[in-house]
């Protein structure tokens, strides 16, 4: 599949019903009490993007690997995106993080549509995760204080046939921690979880290619 066509199957498959809650449980199944949470918590709102783009004819979309610090989020994997800043809609936001953290001009970027709200409760944010393309590669210029790479993917990664994986992983606080063993996309060798990699199997199941 072409770049272009690829481009039109994704605004076709926004007109119809999304994945939704069913394509996220698949990758986080710890996740069936989110609605609870998130009606009692007021959670502050975020926007990130899933940025398309063809190269060497291909098709890619990129990620980032977030710098250490201190907070919920340190080293995660993750798409561009952060926090809704007053006067700004959720669109501009996806639009704003990702020229912020990985230097894509906004006027380069093409909106295509919204996926379904992921809800995060560590962090207690609501995610609007969009899906865009620029019509050429970008030249990424990533922000040193919150950006440690930029990791290009492949669009056809998101379709192998062992993509999805698991391993334990720890959670709770200290001196209650417990195992839980925990879904994960095996992209370019890095370890995609948690919100992230139920925006890209809504994604996956959305193109059904």
């Amino acid at each position: 599949m072409n770049f272009s066509n690829l481009i039109n199957k994704i605004y076709d498959a926004f007109n119809q019903p999304l994945p939704g809650y069913e394509a996220h449980l698949e990758l986080a199944p710890y996740r069936q009490k989110v609605e609870q949470n998130l009606k009692k918590n007021n959670p502050k709102i975020a926007s990130t993007l899933l940025l398309l783009y063809p190269s060497e004819s291909d098709i890619y979309f990129c990620l980032i690997e977030r710098t250490e610090y201190e907070g919920t989020h340190s080293k995660q994997i993750s798409f561009p995106g952060g926090r809704n800043e007053n006067g700004e809609t959720i669109k501009e936001t996806a639009l704003r993080e990702c020229n912020e953290e990985i230097g894509v001009p906004i006027d380069e970027i093409n909106i295509i549509g919204e996926l379904t709200q992921v809800y995060v409760p560590p962090s207690n944010y609501l995610i609007h995760p969009f899906v865009g393309y620029c019509d050429f590669k970008p030249s990424f210029k990533p922000d040193e204080r919150e950006v440690k790479s930029i990791i290009e993917i492949k669009l056809h990664e998101l379709f192998k046939p062992d993509l999805i994986k698991k391993q334990k992983m720890n959670f709770g606080p200290k001196g209650q921690r417990f195992q839980v063993d925990v879904p994960y996309l095996d992209l370019n060798n890095k370890i995609v979880w948690g919100a992230t990699s139920v925006v890209l199997n809504e994604f996956r199941k959305m193109l059904n290619l």
